[in-house]
């Protein structure tokens, strides 16, 4: 993913400081792709450098001047030509399915203990994808004035439930393919 991109797709809402920008991540984005504040901050440097963002200095009384970042004409122009790309498949890295698939060579009551705590977090996640994130949707929704796309930000959590669900249901088949009851799956 790229991030610059997605930065110019967060901005392009509204302007926004570095740091209201990590938040939006926090909120949203963050469930597929992260960025720390450092790499947000050295990326909206480079992408002012390239003309993408336009940057104004609002002084405040007794704190530190806020540089607000706003995409421009030529910004808006290229998180258009990257929207129409297709997408870069990137390698699927999973250190649990390393642990897998070298799992004749451990403990399988290890390795059933490991399928259960992925499988808790996965539980977890699917709580909180469906009690707290539809929520947030539609106030960001009205926050950005874009009620329209509050219907794209469904349909990538709806892929992220989809997901974890999927994981849920492999974890558990993988833990009675092993032969061990496990007793902490939720």
């Amino acid at each position: 993913m790229s991030l610059p991109h997605t930065l110019l797709g967060l901005i392009n809402y509204h302007p926004a400081t570095g740091y209201e920008i990590k938040a939006a991540f926090e909120q949203s984005i963050h469930f597929f792709w992260n960025a720390t504040l450092p790499q947000i901050y050295r990326t909206l440097g480079q992408m002012e450098e390239k003309g993408w963002l336009s940057v104004t200095v609002e002084h405040q009384d007794g704190k530190p001047s806020r540089k607000v970042y706003s995409i421009t004409g030529e910004g808006r122009e290229e998180f258009r030509r990257w929207l129409a790309e297709p997408p870069e498949i990137s390698p699927h890295r999973s250190p649990l399915l390393i642990k897998v698939f070298f799992g004749n060579q451990m403990d399988q009551n290890n390795l059933a203990e490991i399928l259960t705590g992925c499988r808790q977090q996965h539980a977890a996640m699917l709580k909180k994808y469906r009690e707290e994130i539809m929520p947030v949707i539609q106030h960001f929704s009205e926050l950005a004035k874009a009620p329209e796309d509050s219907r794209f930000w469904a349909l990538s959590l709806d892929f992220g439930i989809r997901y974890a669900e999927m994981v849920v249901e492999w974890c558990d088949a993988a833990i009675e393919s092993l032969g061990i009851s496990s007793s902490k799956k939720d």
